[in-house]
């Protein structure tokens, strides 16, 4: 996980909440050597306390004996915080990187934070180790290292996993199947639990695509699901269909009697708790404007800008932004950048129609939105609906004003 990074703007921080810590590397170790003297395991790592590490982490170990024996870690969650990141990260054009280092700092780092670690051995053949191995050691390459970063489908936790697949030659791996099946949404929501401030802007942030329903594979970019996967799959042999479990042992290599997360936001510190009170003061002062006939033009500015910025940022994401889920967005219905409109032209009497026109179509766009939203189109954060109140409040009180031509 990133190791000590903030993000200003809101969709950046929740992007990153995804994202991984950069490592030194050093030196892969030689990969010549006997199979027998050879140990790979699967090292998950339980989430922390900042947004960025609420997910937990996924590395590969591998131990050597004897002499010239040593213990690495592969760490699929690398990444470089220069040239422009933040930019290229929300575009979706993030690059991370194979990093390799002695197992014993990896450990200490998570020990530090008070995040639980286990270790899986996997239960291979001498072939398929020595495999692993290689294709790890190839992968650790200057020239190999380096992938394209998704945060749904490619990540730290399904970089191992697909590694550990791509090792079994003539054989298989079957994953249990899961009970119970998850939206992408209702994953990220469960392991933000505890950050609603995150979670309501993943929600603003991400799409419908973020709704549907993850098939048990597609759960695994989460490392606690993936060490559950693990731990219930089993190898086939592809000639004799014999099985074996894919998990040889489990160790808990460090316990925290206590999560090291966050607790709960307390409830006036939440998003709806502010949504409601926004939308208490956009009330007093819509009634207000009807009862004095005049218009509050600062309070529509104010309004205009916030609702111009955030319209910039959900239209990038849906234009320009590679990342998944960001495409279709119900949130680009309310959220534009012509809100600019409504914070500058009332102060010019010759665009008052403009505006009008503009906060007759921005009523149709809300009524829209909550039908598309009651009709399960896309899910929302609740705190959502009294922000959608103070904009309808706002377009209805323009459209009052020049119906009875009060002046301003």
């Amino acid at each position: 996980m990133l190791r000590k990074l903030r993000f200003g703007v809101i969709i950046t921080v929740l992007l990153a909440a995804l994202g991984m810590r950069a490592e030194c590397a050093t030196p892969v170790p030689d990969n010549s050597v006997s199979p027998d003297t050879l140990r790979v395991s699967l090292i998950t790592c339980a989430p922390g306390p900042e947004v960025y590490q609420l997910f937990g982490h996924t590395a590969m170990r591998v131990q050597r004996s004897g002499v010239d024996g040593f213990d690495m870690v592969f760490n699929y969650g690398v990444f470089s915080f220069s040239d422009d990141f933040v930019f290229k990260f929300t575009q979706g054009h993030t690059d991370y990187m194979l990093a390799v280092y002695d197992f014993k700092y990896f450990l200490t780092d998570y020990v530090m934070r008070g995040s639980s670690v286990y270790e899986q051995e996997l239960n291979l053949t001498h072939a398929e180790r020595e495999a692993l191995f290689d294709a790890l050691c190839n992968n650790a390459r200057a020239e190999n290292r380096v992938y394209r970063y998704n945060f749904l489908y490619d990540n730290c936790a399904t970089r191992p996993r697909d590694k550990v697949e791509e090792a079994v030659v003539g054989e298989h791996i079957v994953y249990a199947d899961s009970d119970t099946l998850y939206t992408f949404r209702e994953l990220i929501r469960h392991y933000a639990v505890n950050y609603p401030w995150l979670t309501f802007g993943i929600d603003m942030a991400l799409g419908r695509d973020l709704d549907q329903t993850a098939t048990w594979r597609e759960h695994m970019f989460v490392p606690l699901l993936l060490q559950k996967a693990c731990d219930e799959a089993v190898v086939v042999n592809d000639a004799t269909l014999q099985e074996r479990p894919l998990v040889s042992a489990t160790t808990e290599l460090f316990h925290s009697d206590e999560s090291p997360v966050m607790p709960p936001t307390p409830w006036y510190m939440t998003p709806m708790a502010c949504a409601l009170l926004l939308l208490a003061v956009t009330l007093l002062i819509t009634l207000r404007d009807i009862r004095t006939h005049r218009l509050s033009r600062w309070y529509d500015t104010v309004l205009g800008v916030i609702m111009f910025l955030c319209g910039l940022i959900i239209y990038f994401l849906v234009i320009c932004s590679e990342h998944p889920a960001t495409s279709f967005n119900l949130h680009a219905l309310w959220l534009t950048p012509l809100a600019i409109m409504p914070a500058v032209l009332p102060y010019f009497s010759k665009a008052m129609p403009v505006v009008r026109w503009y906060y007759i179509v921005n009523m149709a766009l809300l009524m829209l939105f909550v039908v598309l939203v009651m009709c399960g189109v896309q899910c929302i954060d609740w705190a959502v609906l009294p922000l959608i109140a103070v904009s309808a409040l706002r377009s209805f009180n323009f459209i009052y004003y020049y119906k009875n031509k009060y002046a301003i």
